[in-house]
């Protein structure tokens, strides 16, 4: 071999975890086949036991896409940990269905951990539909949960840490299993992200924004579909389980100073019920929330 021949791509598993997806595909997937300009790509789609022919329709127009199919719905968290156990490479992609690339996404990402070996994570740009941006990395903060924010800053166009992303990120696989990947105490989703963020904090595995990766965000594949009660259901839930099991002492304090303002939102907006079920079950996971915060602070 040639000394000035360049270094071959590492390979790179992209996984999408799929849910009645298949309104999107035809946009989405289609496009990420297209414009992924990367040579060593391996393709995984996991379908959560969808009934609208997801899976029918990755089969038939992608036949070389490695399909895992769920027997019933594992929820988010859990899917992309059945998926990041399936790839067998170091670097793997989790990409939503309701997520359509720009061209040359990917590389860069790539050559960003490569570039910073302790890095973690990688996620790019995530626009919305009308050109403005919803993420570029978001930054932990103790009133995130209360804002129902991202925590996202403007990073200008540099790369530079941040401390998560969603909802495409490349991670380096060895990295994400030392932390135990999603937990999936938050099924069906929401928050498993942010938590993922802390994780990686603890373990001072740095998450990188890389500005070169651009992608724009259609909207939720599945949760928009729901009833606006039965999300908030689960979504107070795991605001508060991502709460008392992350916050250190002084964001906890900071945070719950404010806690009465959701309250009064959960009143209304229309779902005090569901506000107070979400402490309910809080108070029922208190032991389990306790051994789980005992556990990162003996680690720490």
């Amino acid at each position: 071999m040639s000394l000035n021949a360049p270094t071959p791509a590492p390979p790179v598993t992209i996984c999408m975890v799929t849910y009645n997806a298949a309104r999107l595909l035809p946009d989405t997937y289609a496009r990420l086949r297209v414009v992924t300009n990367y040579p060593a790509a391996r393709w995984l789609v996991v379908d959560n036991a969808s009934s609208d022919g997801t899976a029918e329709l990755v089969r038939q127009r992608w036949p070389d896409v490695q399909l895992e199919l769920m027997d019933s719905n594992l929820g988010y968290p859990a899917a992309v940990n059945r998926a990041f156990a399936l790839a067998d490479t170091e670097f793997v992609v989790q990409v939503n269905p309701d997520v359509r690339v720009e061209p040359d996404w990917l590389a860069p990402l790539v050559a960003a951990l490569e570039r910073e070996p302790a890095a973690a994570m990688a996620g790019g740009r995530i626009l919305r539909p009308d050109g403005s941006t919803q993420f570029c990395g978001s930054h932990l903060h103790p009133w995130c949960a209360l804002l129902g924010s991202r925590g996202a800053r403007e990073p200008g166009e540099q790369t530079t840490r941040v401390d998560f992303h969603s909802p495409l990120f490349l991670v380096r696989r060895p990295a994400w299993e030392a932390v135990g990947g999603f937990s999936e105490v938050y099924s069906p989703g929401y928050y498993e992200d942010a938590e993922l963020g802390f994780a990686f904090r603890r373990a001072r595995r740095p998450v990188l924004f890389v500005p070169e990766c651009r992608a724009t965000h259609l909207g939720s594949a599945t949760f928009a579909l729901l009833p606006q009660r039965s999300f908030m259901s689960f979504y107070e839930r795991n605001r508060l389980l991502f709460i008392f099991r992350n916050y250190p002492p002084a964001w906890l304090a900071l945070h719950l100073a404010g806690e009465g303002a959701k309250a009064l939102e959960s009143l209304l907006r229309g779902y005090p019920l569901e506000y107070a079920r979400a402490w309910l079950t809080l108070w029922r996971q208190r032991a389990a929330i306790g051994a789980f915060r005992r556990s990162w602070q003996r680690a720490r």
